[in-house]
Formats: C-alpha cells, structure tokens, sequence
C-alpha cells in the first residue's frame, strides 16, 4: 500500500479489471499508522510555533477552536504546550496535503475548530498580511540622521573599549597559546609588531586595564553588600509611583565648570514632581574635588505640586548638558507620563533668590529661609497626543528626543526642543503591539528602543531606519519595563511573572533567566557605565515590598533591600563610588540606600 491509495488491486484482465477493496481493519491501521508518522513530524515541528502568553489568551484560542480550555491535572505550562500541539499538526497536515500525500477523505483539523476534508481545505483561500510603509515627514528624516550620527560614534567608542578589554583578558586569563600567537612576530620585525594592537606592549597595557576593572567590581560588590538605609522621608501625601536620579549620561567629560549636582526626582498619584538631594557633586565620582553641600541627603531641595490633573505612572531626567543649544549652567529636564493623557516636560533651573539668601542666613534663621527651596520646577512643553493613559517615559541619550508608551497600544517619539506647552512637537507614531504597551528604554548609543506590551512581547526598533529589528517571547505574563544594559549587547526585561530576563541582542535569543521576585516587578535599572560603576550590577523593584542587587557578570543576588511596609513603585541608582540606590513606595516613603 501506498500513502495515496486506498485500494488493493487482485489481478488486471483484458475483459475487466477487478478490485477488492481493503479491510475496515486494513484501513484504520493504515490511518493510524499516518497519523503517528504525522504526530511525530508535529513535535518536532512544536518548538517554532508561537503561542500566547496569558493564560486568558490561550483560554480563548482554545475555545474558538473547540478544544477542552483545560484536561485534568493540566498546569498552565501544560495548557500552553497543548495548545502549540494542536498548532503544529495543522501545519503539518496542511504541507502534506500540498505535497499530495493525504487522500481526499481524511479529515484535517483547522485553528478555527472546524473539520474540514483535504479537498475542501485545497480551496481554502490564504489570508496574506502586507506591511505597509507611510511617508516620513522631514523633521522625522532630519531627527534619524541625528540619532544615526550620535549612535555611529557612540558605538565605534564602546567597541573599542570591549576590544581593549577582550585583548587584556588575552594576558590576564593567562592563555599563553593565544598570546604567543599575537606576539610571534614582536621579536622578527619589532618595528612593524609595535603599531599592532596584538603587540606585547599593548597587550600587557590593555591587561592592567581589566586588572583594575575586576579590582573596582570586587570593591564594588563589597561595598554593595554592606548597604544598609542611610535615609528614609515622606514625599508625598499619596503613593509615590516613580522615581528617577540625575546623570551625566554620555558626557562624563564637560568643560562646563560649575556645580552638577546629584538629584532625585520623585512622581506621585497626587500629580506633582519633587526634587531632593542625592549627596555631592557628580565630578566626584571620576575624582574630583568633593563640594560641601549645605543640605543632607533626601532633603527637599524643589517642589512643584501639580503637574498633572491624575497620577503620573512615569519619570525620567534628562542627562546634564545634552542639550547643544543651551547656553545655560545647569540644563536637566523631567519628562512625566500621566493617565491624564498626556506628557509634560519640566525644566529645573536654579533658584537665584534662595542661592543668593542662603549666603546671608545664620543657624537660627536657616530653618525659616529653607522654605525658600533651591531649585524651580518650570512646565515648558506639554505633549498632548495619546487616546488612552501614559505608562512609561524615557529620553533619548542624545537628549533631544523622548519616547512614551501608552494603553492605545502605541509609542510616540517627541522632539524636545521644538515642543512647546501649546502643542508638542510629535516626530513619530508607532503601532505594532496588539496589547497595551508600557515599557520604554533606549540603547546607550541610541541606535534601538525597545518597548513591552500586555501580551508577553518584547520588540526592538531600529530608530535610524525606522524598522522592527527584532522581537522576544518568553514572559509567561505582561512585560511591564525594559532596559538596555551599558555594555550594548544584552537586555532586561521583566514584568507580571516576577522573572527577570536577559536577551543576547547579538544572538537574538535569552542568555539568563532570573526568578528574581514573588511578585511584579516595577522597575529595572543597571548601574552608570562610568569608571566608579560600569555596568557592574542591576537594580530591581517589586511589589513583594523589596529591593534587590544582582550582580551583571554571574546574575546572583548580590542585596536585598528590605525597608517598605508594602509595594515597591521605583528604583534607580545614583553616580558614584557608594552605589547609591532609592527606592519609593506605596507607603508614600523615599528611602536611600548606601
């Protein structure tokens, strides 16, 4: 017998030909013998069918294709496997059937639930989705050569780094065939073998610099193992729900003189933004000279009480001194995203009055004059556009561009320096997501931006070309935040699984997989890519109450920070030797960490 055939030939004659037909038992083992050899072909073919996520979603997949929602002793894993099942063996079918291998009558099983015949399911019609492209507008075009610019520098001067630091654990790791083989020609023709990167020289230079970077990370991880709380203050009458902490972003070298202070910005449910102090001037952290400061830390140092008519749900700083048209001594900026709809972008400016009072205030008056605070919060942009609430907000490293996230299932791109509070200058929309998207985080050389929906997807854009360049399943929950490690080549994620995930950006696949929380993580934030931190740990915040410190090189618990009576709404981490850490609450609290 053959797979297309269904009868037996007796013997042909020239007066006729007689057929005898198949047993009933011939035929079901025949049957039967297909469908295992199809069954097969469908397992193999199971772990390139992607499923959803939720376990909603896949309740109701299962019920538009009449299947069982869920069999006895089924978990969800179970449910979820199942269901990618019953996904394979219809595509496998379906191939066999084109290639002519499955008769008429057998019955093959559709997505939907119906049950057709392989003749029928020939006529079939196959729904084809296009991807449709929209004309870019100008200011868009003249926004991607300026990201294309920044990230073409930015990445030639991070890989060279990477490339000094590989050549350095060539010497440091003490693997002797791989040096020999660079310095063979150091002795034959020492002229030429000196300009080379793989020179004995060069390599025992770029091995003292990873000798002192694992120094400064064993120092670091001692010393973030004996944090402790340093301080704790109210900031708010409701709930905080985001905070954020000052940066040089990619200027750790500035001509700018003056003070650059570090700073906290906290956003809560009652729709203000506050400043407080963060500890010394940030110059400290490359060595520089310590500044004494006149307040202590967590002290409330600007204060604007309403931003927004409802909750913010996000916060962001812009780094110091990105901006190239400014002209002025300090020039940070906090962007809020809202469920009012809408993103304000606030600029922070040293108040001259309380500078100039604080100079002529004793002891006995200084507690009276601090209601003078240090700096103003003004509004200078308001960007109105989404049709459902804010969720999340970040700036671009160039600081000129900010992106935000939004329940209408999009993410904007606004240009910050042509944005007024009359109308904010909106460069791009981005569909894609077929669920809310909430989380936002830009590439350190600013060439990706990754956001996170409500159904388990992670996506990557190419913001130079304006494309998805990639995209990764494997939350079994909503992704609520995303960050892009200073290193360039791995991202995090997390969300309602209380899992932390580290996608390869170079492999397009998952390198590690924390079971980091009991509960959804809030927010995720890796340590400053300067010299006093380097991307040596990531920070994460829960609602199981805690603070955690993981460490970037093995994902092992380096703290937990243990202090808030109740959810854990932010985390960020402050420039500088002490690795400091804040934390804010549902119990209203700031706390800082050293």
């Amino acid at each position: 017998t053959t797979m297309a055939s269904s009868y037996s030939a007796a013997a042909p004659s020239s007066g006729g030909v007689e057929y005898l037909e198949l047993t009933s038992d011939s035929l079901a083992a025949q049957q039967s013998h297909r469908l295992i050899l199809l069954d097969i072909e469908a397992r193999k073919r199971a772990s390139t069918i992607d499923v959803p996520t939720l376990p909603a979603d896949v309740r109701d997949r299962l019920r538009e294709m009449g299947e069982p929602i869920r069999m006895f002793g089924e978990d969800l894993a179970a449910i979820r496997d199942r269901l990618r099942m019953i996904l394979a063996r219809w595509e496998v079918w379906k191939e066999q059937h084109e290639k002519g291998l499955l008769d008429g009558q057998m019955e093959v099983p559709r997505p939907d639930g119906m049950v057709e015949s392989a003749s029928a399911a020939a006529e079939t019609r196959v729904e084809i989705t296009e991807t449709t492209y929209s004309h870019a507008p100008q200011e868009l075009i003249d926004a991607r050569e300026i990201m294309c610019k920044y990230s073409l520098g930015r990445s030639r001067y991070r890989l060279e780094i990477e490339r000094r630091r590989r050549r350095g654990m060539i010497r440091w790791t003490r693997s002797k065939k791989r040096a020999r083989l660079f310095d063979k020609d150091a002795d034959d023709d020492a002229d030429e073998a000196f300009g080379s990167m793989y020179h004995g020289d060069n390599l025992k230079q770029d091995s003292v610099l990873v000798k002192d970077l694992d120094d400064n990370c064993e120092k670091i991880y001692t010393s973030i193992r004996n944090q402790a709380l340093e301080g704790s203050q109210y900031g708010d009458v409701r709930p905080l729900s985001a905070v954020c902490t000052s940066s040089l972003g990619n200027n750790s070298h500035l001509d700018y003189t003056g003070p650059l202070p570090k700073i906290i910005a906290t956003g809560g449910w009652s729709g203000g933004i506050k400043i407080w102090n963060g500890g010394n001037d940030h110059r400290d952290v490359d060595g520089g000279e310590t500044t004494t400061d006149e307040v202590a830390p967590l002290d409330l140092l600007g204060a604007k009480n309403i931003v927004h008519e409802d909750r913010i749900m996000g916060i962001a700083m812009r780094p110091y001194l990105t901006s190239t048209t400014s002209t002025e001594g300090l020039t940070t900026m906090i962007a809020s995203a809202s469920i009012d709809l809408s993103s304000k972008l606030c600029k922070v400016t040293l108040n001259e009055d309380a500078a100039a009072d604080s100079m002529d205030v004793d002891d006995g008056n200084k507690a009276k004059n601090n209601q003078q605070l240090r700096y103003n919060i003004e509004e200078c942009a308001h960007l109105k556009g989404h049709a459902a609430r804010l969720c999340s907000v970040a700036f671009h490293p160039t600081g000129r561009f900010v992106a935000t996230t939004s329940f209408d299932h999009t993410w904007r791109l606004w240009d910050v320096e042509t944005s007024s509070m009359a109308e904010g200058k909106e460069l791009l929309l981005q569909d894609g997501h077929a669920r809310e998207v909430y989380g936002v985080g830009f590439h350190p050389d600013g060439s990706l931006v990754s956001t996170t929906d409500f159904g388990g997807v992670v996506q990557c854009w190419d913001l130079r070309t304006g494309k998805s360049a990639c995209h990764f399943l494997g939350h079994a929950k909503r992704v609520v935040c995303s960050e892009f490690s200073p290193n360039g080549f791995q991202l995090a994620t997390a969300g309602d699984d209380g899992t932390i995930k580290i996608w390869d950006l170079r492999r397009r696949r998952p390198s590690a997989s924390i079971p980091a929380h009991t509960n959804l993580i809030t927010q995720l934030k890796f340590s400053h890519s300067t010299s006093s931190q380097n991307g040596e740990f990531l920070v994460s915040s829960s609602f199981d109450g805690t603070g955690k410190i993981w460490s970037t090189r093995d994902w092992k618990l380096l703290s937990t920070l243990e202090g808030h009576e109740g959810k854990v709404m932010g985390i960020d981490v402050l420039d500088g030797r002490d690795c400091g850490v804040v934390t804010c609450g549902f119990d209203k609290t700031l706390k800082l960490w050293k």
